[in-house]
């Protein structure tokens, strides 16, 4: 049985308003996970968790900033609060331009990295003025030499995405941000998409196949297809381009010359 921390227990409750024996169950039955503890208790019923979770969740802003001369860098981070009359205070905002001026000096794509003795406890401070829970969940910094780095930020700041091209070519660049904003792809090409994600699925496809009662020797077949779906669904090049779905996006890509994605971010705020 996995030990217990009593921060994380104790941080568990806060979070989802369970009871002290609910709380220490699922702590106990995930192996100590926060994450799957707050699920478990999700699944057993225990409503408040899941009002908690949804609220701290939903709300926030993603703060962005770039090199609008050369477009040779760019910064993304995503802090998230319980409610929008919180996102839009002068308290918030600027606790949020603090943290990004924080990331274009350190440079990182890590959270732990990103959030110095400093920062977490001026975090703590908002926390408690705003009787909210304020939480920076992802950042990302790209910087490049010869390619070009582009930031779309949708109206309203709840949605941003970040990407790196070769050659550069702004209007390029700016489709291809648009287009992983509308359609959220998570990988460019199916050689790069997540395996994790990807075994989910499958298991997911497997028990829909065996609840629906579909013959066991039938069965790989159907997940395969509904992977075949999900990738086309997914992955960049794949995708519908957003101004003609009669192609994909990877062949309007190609008809504008030999262009390469490097790598891209989507923040959404609320997501998981």
């Amino acid at each position: 049985m996995a030990k217990i921390d009593v921060k994380t227990l104790q941080l568990l409750r806060e979070s989802t308003g369970a009871g002290l024996m609910d709380a220490k169950k699922a702590l106990e039955e995930s192996g100590g996970d926060f994450d799957k503890a707050v699920e478990l208790l999700k699944k057993w019923g225990i409503a408040k968790a899941d009002k908690r979770v949804s609220r701290e969740t939903r709300q926030g802003n993603v703060f962005a900033a770039w090199d609008d001369k050369d477009f040779k860098w760019g910064a993304l981070v995503e802090i998230g609060c319980e409610t929008d009359f919180v996102a839009r205070t002068d308290d918030f905002q600027n606790f949020g331009r603090k943290v990004l001026n924080a990331l274009i000096e350190k440079k990182t794509d890590d959270v732990n990295v990103l959030m110095d003795e400093t920062l977490v406890e001026e975090m703590k401070l908002l926390s408690s003025k705003v009787k909210e829970n304020i939480q920076v969940k992802r950042c990302a910094y790209f910087q490049t030499e010869d390619g070009m780095v582009y930031v779309y930020v949708h109206p309203g700041s709840m949605l941003a995405t970040m990407v790196e091209i070769y050659p550069p070519s702004l209007d390029i660049a700016k489709e291809i941000a648009m287009q992983i904003a509308a359609m959220g792809p998570l990988a460019i090409t199916e050689d790069d998409f997540p395996k994790d994600i990807l075994e989910r699925e499958r298991k997911i496809y497997e028990e829909q196949a065996k609840e629906l009662g579909k013959p066991e020797n039938i069965i790989p077949r159907i997940v395969d297809g509904k992977l075949k779906a999900f990738l086309r669904e997914k992955t960049l090049i794949y995708q519908p381009y957003i101004k003609d779905n009669n192609i994909t996006f990877g062949d309007w890509l190609k008809s504008r010359g030999d262009y390469k994605i490097r790598r891209f971010v989507r923040f959404m705020v609320g997501e998981a």
